[in-house]
Parts: structure tokens; C-alpha cells; sequence
């Protein structure tokens, strides 16, 4: 009896370790830089992707004095022989590709493909004022660095075309939401928005936001333009210009499932106006709203103290909530939700 009750034992254990080792493999992150560039609209993108790998060799990423916490990475690493589904990352308004790199490190992790792009004209290093309301070209930014990378013949062979989901913060939000089949009253998000916000840059020239004709050909141009029927999902934190939509004519072209995150004390977005807006008009829609001290830049890396003496307004928190809790929270809803859709 006791041999037999042996064997049963070494048996189960057998058949479960299989398992649980198929279902996850462990993956650390390689890295690749690459610039794509639009020449009918003559912007350059600097892309980053990120991806799974077995390489090992690690090597910090080089920064004397960084504001946000840096993730680990291996750069140039090869990537497995295998399809991995892809996540494009949208950053906010006047932020960069880096900025989203805490939903980089575990997603990768957890086998996605992941590119983000600097906007062109409306990231950190690179501030033009007519690119901060030109709103629908960040989508189409996006549609033409998806159509490099799967036309690229190291990544592109990688990407499981049949799963590729959307990501967005903020402004990127917005433009996952054009992504997904919404167009955006300008007009009326123009009449509503009484400040620009706070990474507009300086100008001393004078722009008539409303009626600038670099501004509104650009509009009637791609407005239409901006759906992506090849992102099956999306996800976006914080969504910005919700003002801009106020009938369900203008999300009715929306098929694809959408997740909305945001926190009850945005003031820079207030959910009443964005996340929930979006969400009572998007059928099908769903969304997640965190208490009324989670605010707008929540969704931002975590900072380092460096940063948080330099830049206190995005990096310091209520001190009632905890950004790497908000973060993990976050990732459990994202990895939920793409497992389901994509």
C-alpha cells in the first residue's frame, strides 16, 4: 500500500509540472531601437521595441540622473522562433515611449511583443504646438509604424498578426479610442478645454487653435482615416479629450472591446467628462475607476527621488495611495482582459 501511495504521489507530480511549465515560459526583455519615417507626412518615429527573449545578459540602461525608475533590459537580444501577440503603447501628451515601461516589463513577460512610439512633435524632447492638437495623427502614427513592423523581416515574421492589441495613457487613451473607429469633435472639445495642458509648449507665435489652416486641413484630411481594423483590443488609462465626444454617432463605428481605467481624483482629466463619457457611450465598453485618490499621472512610471524633487507634480502621489500597488492592480486587469480578447 505505502508504495503504491508513493507512486500515485510521484505520478501527480509528474503530469502537473508539464503544465504549469507549458503555460508560462519565463522570458526576460529584449530590446531594439528603430526609426520608421513617414514620408507623405514627413515625421519621423522613433520606435521602441521591446520583446521576449532567453537571452540572459543583462546590462543597465545608462542614465546619471534618471527622473523615473528603469527596467532591465537586454539589447539586440534574439527572439524566440515563435509568434507572440503585440501590444502597441500610445504615450500621453509631451511624453515619450518610455513612459509606460512598468506595463512593458510585465507584459513582456508575460509573452507580448511591445512597440511604443514617440509622437512626432509631441513627446519630451520634440514640442510643437500645432502637433499637440493635431490629436488624430498620433493615430496615424501608429497605423504606419504597425504596417513597418509587420512588413520588417526580423520582428514581423514574430508578430501573430490574428492578436494584436491597442495600449494608451492619456492622450494615447484618445488615440486608441480614434484607433478602435472614434472621431473626435475638435470644435467642441476646442469650445470646452479652457487651459491647454501643462506640457504645451511655450510659443510666441500666435495660433488660432479653432481656425489655423495647417490645424484644419490636417483634420479634414485623416480624420476619417484613423481606424485600425488589425487592433482586435484595447486598453487605455486615463483618456483624454473626452469632451470632444458627446454623441453616439461618433463611437458607433466601434466594434472592438474596450477597457477604461481611471482614477476618481483626476483632476487633469476628470472622469466625469473622460473615462465615463467614453464609457456611456462606447457599447460594450467596460471600465474600472479607482478611488478619489488616484489622480491623472498615476499611470506614469515610478519615480526615483531624483525625480520626485524635480518634477513633484507627475511623480508625488496622494499619500494615501501607492503607485506600484495602482500599477499591479492595473496589469492584473490588462492581462485579464487581453487573454480574453486577443
Amino acid at each position: 500500500m505505502r508504495n503504491l501511495i508513493i507512486i500515485l504521489i510521484l505520478t501527480a507530480l509528474c503530469t502537473s509540472t508539464p503544465n504549469a511549465a507549458e503555460k508560462k515560459d519565463k522570458y526576460e526583455i529584449g530590446q531594439k531601437s528603430v526609426t520608421y519615417v513617414d514620408e507623405s507626412r514627413k515625421r519621423p518615429l522613433v520606435t521602441e521595441i521591446w520583446y521576449p527573449t532567453y537571452d540572459t545578459e543583462k546590462k543597465e540602461n545608462s542614465d546619471d540622473l534618471p527622473v523615473f525608475k528603469m527596467i532591465q533590459t537586454i539589447h539586440n537580444a534574439s527572439i524566440p522562433d515563435k509568434k507572440f501577440p503585440l501590444l502597441l503603447v500610445s504615450h500621453g501628451t509631451g511624453g515619450n515611449r518610455f513612459s509606460l515601461t512598468w506595463f512593458v516589463e510585465r507584459m513582456v513577460r508575460e509573452g507580448y511583443i511591445v512597440v511604443a512610439m514617440d509622437h512626432f512633435g509631441n513627446s519630451t524632447f520634440n514640442k510643437l504646438p500645432r502637433e499637440f492638437v493635431k490629436w488624430w495623427e498620433r493615430a496615424i502614427d501608429v497605423k504606419y509604424v504597425l504596417t513597418a513592423l509587420l512588413n520588417a523581416p526580423d520582428i514581423g515574421t514574430k508578430i501573430d498578426q490574428s492578436r494584436i492589441g491597442g495600449v494608451g495613457f492619456s492622450l494615447g487613451g484618445y488615440t486608441n479610442i480614434a484607433l478602435a473607429g472614434g472621431y473626435v469633435n475638435r470644435k467642441k472639445e476646442m469650445a470646452l478645454e479652457s487651459n491647454m495642458p501643462p506640457e504645451f509648449p511655450e510659443t510666441e507665435e500666435a495660433i488660432d487653435l479653432t481656425s489655423d489652416s495647417q490645424i484644419v486641413s490636417s483634420y479634414y484630411q485623416y480624420k476619417d482615416h484613423v481606424k485600425d481594423e488589425r487592433i482586435k483590443a484595447f486598453f487605455v488609462m486615463a483618456p483624454a479629450i473626452g469632451p470632444g465626444f458627446h454623441t453616439k454617432k461618433q463611437v458607433e463605428e466601434i466594434t472592438a472591446p474596450i477597457f477604461i481605467v481611471a482614477g476618481k481624483g483626476d483632476t487633469n482629466t476628470p472622469t466625469k467628462h473622460n473615462a465615463l463619457n467614453y464609457h456611456n457611450l462606447i457599447e460594450h465598453s467596460r471600465i474600472h475607476l479607482f478611488d478619489k485618490y488616484v489622480g491623472h499621472y498615476i499611470f506614469l512610471n515610478e519615480a526615483t527621488e531624483f525625480g520626485k524633487e524635480i518634477l513633484p507634480e507627475i511623480t508625488i502621489d496622494h499619500p494615501k495611495t501607492d503607485r506600484k500597488k495602482i500599477h499591479d492592480e492595473t496589469l492584473n486587469l490588462a492581462i485579464d482582459f487581453f487573454e480574453k480578447n486577443l
